[in-house]
């Protein structure tokens, strides 16, 4: 006779040795949590002590309030964060009242896997390369001006040095046609102005020889001499371009 009984029964005792299992493993699983949340861990000290600032009770409850699971606990005691996403990152730098910045230095925090950070080196390199050409392009810039204008003023320099005495000739004479040539000179000396160039004395004027400042036409005059500029010279700052010509007398007739 077939036997009911057996035939129900074998189901039933499968089922209760499956639940049985099943209720075992959680056991096993949180007893290994368990054992695991009283494992001593590398950032157990630092993080026991801001808990205690902030009145967090144990594990468990700065597990909940940064909405970590027990695993993601234990790779941030780990010091392990890296693995912990930026949300949760967030979450613990807030309720351990931490800044970004903060949380970074302390637990090595910034999740950057090895290709962001080879991107972020790489752009720091290029940012680097990027100011050096910048200053470059300056350096030339600057050195094509002063060679720009150094290469004019070497074109020009007969004219200018004369021209100042031209001009006090023509002044000094009203009646010489040269005198409505004086305001041609205008945009020149503007130019010069432009360039920071400057002129060394003003033509007739009498000065104390300078060495360093003028260029006598006789060997015998000594330096604090008082002399006449015949010609007027030109500097750029401290760099004298041409010396300012001097002479212990006028042109013949002319008088200061």
């Amino acid at each position: 006779m077939f036997d009911l009984f057996a035939v129900t029964t074998v189901p039933s005792f499968s089922i209760m040795l499956a639940v049985g299992g099943i209720f075992l493993i959680l056991i096993y699983a949180y007893a290994a949590s368990a054992a695991g949340d009283a494992i001593e861990f590398k950032y157990d000290t630092i993080l026991r002590e801001r808990m205690n600032q902030l009145d967090i009770a144990d594990w468990q409850d700065l597990a909940q309030q940064a909405g970590l699971t027990r695993f993601g606990l234990r790779l941030l005691r780990r010091g392990d964060v890296r693995n912990l996403s930026l949300d949760e990152l967030k979450r613990l730098a807030t309720v351990l009242n931490l800044n970004f910045q903060e949380f970074d230095r302390n637990f090595a925090a910034l999740p950057t896997s090895t290709t962001e950070a080879t991107h972020a080196t790489e752009i720091a390199e290029l940012r680097q390369q990027c100011f050096r050409l910048r200053e470059e392009l300056q350096q030339q810039k600057m050195q094509l001006t002063t060679n720009f204008r150094n290469a004019t003023f070497e074109q020009l320099q007969t004219l200018l040095t004369n021209y100042p005495a031209a001009r006090k000739m023509a002044e000094a004479k009203p009646d010489l046609p040269a005198k409505n040539l004086s305001a041609l000179f205008t945009p020149l000396e503007n130019l010069l102005k432009s360039w920071d160039f400057e002129m060394i004395g003003i033509a007739w004027e009498q000065v104390a020889y300078n060495p360093q400042l003028h260029q006598p036409d006789v060997e015998d005059i000594t330096e604090g001499e008082l002399v006449y500029i015949r010609f007027v010279g030109y500097r750029e700052g401290e760099r004298i371009l041409t010396p300012a010509k001097v002479s212990r007398t006028l042109p013949g007739g002319m008088k200061s």
